[in-house]
């Protein structure tokens, strides 16, 4: 059997302002490498990533295998063009130039409860052998790509407003209802997929 250094998969939910960002990230910061699809524009302010406006740019760093951490930052037209574009153009790198991360904010906006899109799926499916790592972030997994949901190595459950919304991730994660019902603000609880372990904590400044 071949050895890879295997990338994880960790799927992000929680509504609006519960320390979903934040706790991306910190934990993408150990990356030599990162690829932020920053739909919110919120990554590209922290001083050490990069913004980038023009997809061509963006493609010039993925061919040249530039390392380093790039938030690009779409237009409002065609948004699904445009991630597909960037998951071809991560996908692209981690296979010519080794270990990197992808963070993906608010998939809903551009994933659907269907078959996953080409580039994102074929990313979600085979980019973590190899050696990319992707945070796939969204406020409601209903809403959003289930591709993801079925590969994930990992969940990272932030207090959720709705209760159909904790349903939902239960039924994914076996993490109980009443368990989600009492995190708070900045608090989540961690689910490793692969060994069924469940670890609650909480992002301090």
């Amino acid at each position: 059997m071949l050895k890879t250094a295997d990338g994880r998969l960790f799927v992000v939910s929680g509504s609006s302002r519960c320390g979903k960002t934040t706790k991306v990230w910190r934990d993408s910061r150990g990356f030599a490498t990162v690829f932020y699809w920053d739909i919110e524009a919120q990554f590209c302010k922290q001083q050490s990533i990069k913004k980038i406006s023009n997809i061509n740019e963006l493609i010039d760093i993925v061919k040249k295998g530039i390392k380093g951490k790039f938030a690009y930052v779409p237009i409002k037209e065609d948004l699904k063009g445009q991630f597909e574009i960037v998951c071809a153009c991560v996908m692209h790198y981690g296979s010519h130039f080794g270990q990197c991360a992808f963070v993906a904010e608010e998939l809903a906006d551009v994933t659907t409860t269907a078959k996953a899109p080409p580039s994102w799926g074929m990313l979600i499916r085979r980019g973590l052998k190899r050696s990319i790592t992707i945070y796939a972030i969204s406020q409601r997994w209903a809403e959003a790509d289930k591709t993801a949901l079925g590969n994930a190595t990992d969940f990272y459950l932030f207090r959720m407003a709705s209760g159909d919304d904790m349903r939902y991730m239960a039924q994914k994660t076996r993490v109980p209802v009443s368990r989600m019902e009492e995190l708070k603000p900045l608090e989540y609880i961690h689910y490793n997929a692969l060994t069924g372990e469940t670890k609650g904590s909480k992002i301090t400044f």
